[in-house]
């Protein structure tokens, strides 16, 4: 599977993993979506796309596929520098390798979702990528807004507080049993 013949748009993680979740050639996976953010929506990763070399990018969100089978466990972050997918343990241990060094209200804490519950859930307007006179921060994908589902709002899995309808998890806890696939 090539990234170039994957339904892609810059800025839009959510959608292009909606997208990917439905794609023929990971039928046979178990997938999660990884929602990634915190209390304060400021992460840091390396190792993507938007900066070069060994700088920081600051994301309020992003969100990546773990797909697994057989031996298998890979990361399928479409704005990674890594390659194209990503062992699942090489990922995390280039993405956020300063984590335990971060200011604990900076550190990436994760959401999983399984990927048929994200595809049939979730549902997205777009609003949050118009300014405040409606126009758009970052040109919208070609197809249309997801609608397909009404049971999970972006603003649902951007809740990272302490009354957040799902589950939230570290990076440690991830990263330790890589129990995202259960």
């Amino acid at each position: 599977m090539k990234i170039t013949s994957l339904k892609y748009t810059e800025n839009y993680c959510e959608e292009n993993i909606w997208q990917l979740c439905q794609h023929p050639k990971l039928k046979d996976y178990v997938k999660k979506v990884l929602f990634i953010s915190n209390e304060n929506k400021n992460c840091a990763f390396l190792c993507q796309k938007s900066v070069t070399g060994e700088t920081n990018v600051w994301w309020d969100y992003h969100v990546i596929l773990h797909a697994s089978r057989k031996g298998e466990n890979l990361i399928y972050d479409l704005d990674s520098t890594l390659g194209y997918p990503t062992e699942f343990k090489e990922y995390f241990r280039k993405t956020f390798p300063f984590s335990e060094k971060q200011d604990i209200n900076t550190q990436a804490h994760f959401k999983s979702i399984a990927a048929e519950v994200f595809v049939r859930d979730f549902y997205s307007d777009r609003r949050h990528m118009k300014d405040k006179e409606g126009n758009w921060l970052f040109e919208p994908p070609t197809w249309p807004c997801i609608t397909s589902g009404d049971k999970m709002s972006l603003s649902d899995l951007f809740d990272f507080s302490k009354t957040s309808k799902l589950p939230i998890l570290s990076l440690e806890e991830i990263q330790a049993g890589e129990s995202v696939i259960d």
